[in-house]
């Protein structure tokens, strides 16, 4: 049943709704009193066939493993390059996770090998075995939104406000890789004091703790980037330069903060475009029209590896030479620059690298997975054709005729190959920041487990247990510097600011056919 009214050439007009009229009884309507303020206005009040009320959403999915506390991390492990239109005529429709990131892969390994590292050493939660939740974002705001919501509600089916968990919540969450994403995950976990630490989000935005009172990260803010990106263009004595960037938070504050820096060394921008994420070609023939008519020798690219991609392939497709590209770290050290068709417009870029540090084991870690080995790890499938260039027989038939050129995955396939594939660096981009907060997260722990009765931070000096404890409890407990594992922790946590030596310059030689990074500083 449904009832259309209207209301004409009234400035005010009241509507007294029946309080029996509840939406827990199924009704769309407004209870108590509704204030009118049009000259015309009409109000549709629908009764459903059913009593019940529920949000339509997809079954959420990830991969998890048991432990005593569990740390979930959101990670986007594949690409969603289809852009689906929305006609609010029907459910949109799902979101396709198609292409596998090689590089992103590492950073969810990383995760895994700090956790079973922290599991194994005897010294560091002793009879605590942490375990994990896992979610592939695919680099889309509704995959990080969901898989937020499926970790604090452990539902496959995310239920808002409610948490379904038979013991204690997870005690943290790593993640997500960008800053937008990671400004929608901290809006959500800010409610409830939530521990999240980010192993990429840099945005100054991410700095004010009045709005991400939990947020936490591994990666130096865009404050210091900025400032050393200008200082590098002055130091060249480059004082008329485009810019470019992103048209997110990212990109957006990371232009700003430059621009300023920019001008107090007497530089002058030639011009700024925005890369348009919401696009497919991110206005990339605008973009490259303008550098190629522009006198500025220098851009400067402050941007993702995912949207750098269109625009050098224009780059490409135009020839565009005589340029220098100067790179924020967000794309200086990515696969990119192993591509072979990007090497001679890439060839002479400098940028920032954040500071990484050793993680011993973990090559040979990698190399000890395999789909036969170890059949049920996550991805293992994809990571191995991707490694290996090959495909899997029970793939669907049209991805067999697109890549008919490719041999058969056999899972026996030699891992030590993979030390040979371009793709396989001993520097990876960003899993040291991974490795750093899941110990981070572990210390938090230690320091729980480490409180003593009556001098604890808590009321009347109270402590938590690590059995039986809040998220929110951990944001008081104090990380060291360093661990006992000599495992250096530069970050931005519980309100510290990073040391004064946060990025490596890097000069991107040419090579036949690849590239090779110097660190210049």
């Amino acid at each position: 049943m449904s009832i259309l009214f209207g209301v004409d050439n009234i400035a005010s007009s009241v509507y007294q709704f029946p309080r029996s009229q509840s939406i827990l009884e199924g009704d769309l309507a407004w209870i108590g009193t509704a204030s009118l303020h049009a000259s015309s206005y009409h109000c549709l009040v629908a009764q459903s066939p059913a009593p019940s009320c529920h949000l339509q959403r997809d079954a959420a999915s990830g991969f998890s493993q048991d432990g005593s506390v569990r740390i979930g991390g959101i990670f986007p492990v594949h690409d969603a390059r289809v852009y689906q239109s929305i006609t609010y005529t029907s459910k949109p429709a799902p979101i396709l996770c198609q292409t596998f990131v090689f590089d992103n892969y590492q950073w969810l390994q990383a995760m895994v090998f700090a956790i079973e590292e922290v599991n194994s050493n005897p010294n560091l939660l002793p009879n605590v075995t942490l375990g994990f939740l896992i979610y592939d974002s695919c680099r889309m705001l509704q995959r990080a939104l969901e898989g937020t919501l499926w970790i604090l509600s452990g539902h496959h089916r995310p239920i808002l406000n409610y948490e379904c968990w038979g013991t204690h919540l997870p005690a943290a969450i790593i993640g997500d890789s960008t800053s937008t994403r990671s400004i929608l995950v901290a809006r959500i976990l800010g409610l409830y004091r939530f521990p999240q630490i980010s192993y990429s989000a840099s945005s100054s935005l991410l700095s004010d703790r009045n709005q991400f009172p939990s947020f936490f990260r591994t990666i130096p803010s865009d404050d210091y980037q900025s400032r050393g990106l200008a200082e590098l263009v002055s130091h060249f004595g480059w004082t008329w330069v485009g810019l470019v960037a992103t048209d997110d938070d990212y990109g957006q504050q990371g232009l700003r903060i430059l621009q300023e820096e920019f001008y107090k060394h007497a530089g002058c921008v030639a011009f700024s475009e925005n890369i348009v994420t919401s696009q497919a070609d991110k206005n990339a023939f605008h973009i490259v029209q303008v550098i190629m008519n522009s006198t500025a020798k220098a851009v400067v690219f402050f941007a993702t590896d995912y949207d750098m991609i269109p625009i050098l392939d224009e780059l490409v497709r135009q020839n565009v030479t005589g340029k220098i590209w100067i790179a924020s770290e967000g794309w200086s050290t990515s696969a990119l620059f192993s591509t072979e068709k990007f090497s001679k417009v890439l060839a002479g870029t400098i940028g920032f690298e954040n500071h990484n540090g050793e993680m011993m084991g973990f090559q040979n870690y990698q190399l000890s997975l395999s789909p036969l080995g170890t059949p049920g790890y996550m991805f293992i499938r994809e990571f191995w054709a991707e490694a290996f260039g090959c495909n899997w027989m029970d793939q669907n038939s049209s991805l067999n005729l697109q890549d008919n050129k490719k041999q058969v995955c056999t899972g026996t396939e030699i891992q030590e190959g993979l030390q040979k594939n371009h793709k396989y660096v001993t520097s990876f981009r960003f899993t040291y920041n991974i490795y750093t907060a899941v110990y981070a997260i572990a210390l938090a722990l230690q320091d729980l487990m480490s409180c003593i009765p009556g001098k604890g931070p808590f009321h009347n000096g109270s402590c938590a247990t690590i059995m039986d404890f809040h998220p929110w409890q951990e944001l008081l407990m104090k990380v060291p510097e360093a661990n006992p594992l000599e495992l250096k922790v530069t970050m931005e946590l519980l309100g510290r600011q990073g040391n004064s030596r946060l990025y490596r310059s890097l000069f991107l030689n040419a090579l036949d056919p690849l590239l090779s990074l110097e660190r210049a500083g």
